[in-house]
């Protein structure tokens, strides 16, 4: 509070020689910018209510920046970049962002539009699912999400899914080769008509029971603005691709599990094309032509 009240101050580091963590928050103060660097979560929260300007706000990991808005003067637009992969733990990265999101938030409203966390080099398995699921609120024009390969159990879905109705943006989400289960999936089942712009998704049903498949491809067959469901293994061998029309609109389903085949094939009324490849080679394929009787 007393920082707040002193107009010629233009930078307070309160952070320690040694912090791993960093964040960095600049605010407009009385006309002038202030700058406050910290490795205090409190610190974070404390200026986050004193201070009701913000231009600027980092995170970064030894230096090296994870997180960064910046609002640029003379124009409506910001600048957002954000790489919770380049330095640190994953999932400790993910807790800092915890923290600073909701300052960043304020820049202009400034929205994360990309989240990448399946590069096979770090998991965040449950906890860091669940940590991200309670920033989903600070996320609202998210497009892209990216958790394959984490790990993620039934556990981490459930938690997900608890907040996935804040992500009304979102166009791809991929939760592929996870361990998720019967209880995961119905948790995300029941919250997956919540994703209106939703196009495409991927996720892995080999942990799932014949009924727990039957209701989401019946989900699936509701959502007509979705165009591909991707449920197959990365590693998989044989590899079904089918195409329907779902309410006048094409849907495709790409797919290595038998049983999900018998079911769209019960579900879905129209078929417009069908293919079987292995590792990439096509090995049967029909396509019905349109505006043709041939196919």
């Amino acid at each position: 509070t007393t920082l707040s009240n002193m107009t010629q101050l233009l930078e307070a580091n309160l952070s320690k020689r040694i912090s791993s963590h960093v964040y960095l928050m600049s605010f407009c103060k009385k006309g002038n910018r202030f700058t406050i660097q910290t490795d205090d979560v409190e610190v974070v929260f404390f200026a986050n209510q004193l201070f009701s300007q913000v231009y600027k706000v980092e995170l970064s990991y030894r230096g090296a920046v994870l997180y960064s808005v910046k609002a640029v003067e003379g124009e409506t637009s910001h600048r957002v970049t954000l790489d919770l992969t380049c330095a640190g733990n994953i999932y400790g990265n993910i807790k800092a962002l915890c923290v600073v999101l909701p300052v960043g938030h304020r820049v202009q409203q400034a929205d994360v539009e990309e989240l990448k966390f399946g590069s096979g080099r770090f998991t965040i398995r449950d906890e860091g699912v669940r940590l991200l699921a309670e920033i989903f609120c600070f996320l609202p024009s998210l497009k892209h999400l990216d958790l394959s390969s984490n790990q993620i159990t039934s556990t981490g879905a459930t938690a997900m899914a608890a907040h996935m109705s804040h992500l009304q943006q979102l166009e791809w989400l991929d939760l592929s080769d996870n361990d998720i289960s019967d209880n995961g999936a119905m948790a995300m089942d029941e919250k997956l008509t919540y994703l209106l712009q939703l196009k495409y998704l991927k996720f892995t049903v080999d942990n799932l029971s014949t009924d727990i498949k039957k209701t989401l491809l019946t989900t699936f067959s509701n959502m007509t603005q979705l165009l591909e469901a991707n449920l197959s293994k990365r590693t998989a061998s044989h590899v079904y691709l089918l195409g329907f029309y779902n309410k006048g609109n094409k849907f495709i389903i790409q797919t290595d599990d038998a049983d999900v085949v018998f079911l769209t094939n019960q579900l879905f009324s129209q078929v417009y094309k069908v293919e079987l490849s292995c590792r990439g080679s096509v090995l049967y394929s029909v396509k019905a032509v349109e505006g043709e009787t041939s196919h």
